[in-house]
């Protein structure tokens, strides 16, 4: 009888965390992927689409200090190490869809730090880190029209 009711037990616990665990997986599912930035799987994506020109010049540190320095200034507004960086509403990321200004705002942080690139690398860099944020869906939150709260 006791070897009965434990069968028994088993059976209907392995039923339940059936349901449960299939439930949990069917609204995981659902759920839209959050895009996740990773610096290497960046700086490969943007070093393929540079021009040959602007990939020779640029060293494998320095492209991945311009990928860092324009996601912060996509995030934060500006460099967080800058001075002044945040101070007051005025502060407010560039616009995304405007890559000239904002690889021109990332240009002057870059020579501000002593490092030396050109305005057309800052901005080739720029043009390829916008569309990797694009390709894995980081922008497509900004970018979608139908989104505006209605």
């Amino acid at each position: 009888m006791i070897v009965a009711v434990i069968a028994i037990s088993l059976v209907i616990g392995f039923i339940v965390a059936a349901g449960v665990v299939g439930t949990q997986a069917q609204r995981l599912a659902r759920q839209r992927r959050e895009p996740v930035w990773r610096l290497a799987e960046a700086a490969d994506f943007v070093a393929q689409r540079l021009p040959f020109d602007v990939a020779a010049s640029l060293r494998g540190h320095e492209l991945s200090a311009l990928l860092r320095g324009h996601l912060n200034q996509l995030q934060f507004g500006a460099d967080p190490e800058a001075e002044g960086a945040l101070d007051g509403p005025d502060s407010e990321a560039t616009s995304v869809t405007e890559g000239s200004s904002s690889a021109a705002e990332l240009y002057r942080t870059v020579r501000q730090s002593g490092r030396e690139v050109s305005l057309d690398d800052v901005e080739a860099v720029v043009e390829a880190h916008l569309d990797y944020l694009r390709r894995i869906g980081a922008l497509a939150a900004v970018n979608d029209p139908g989104d505006s709260g209605t």
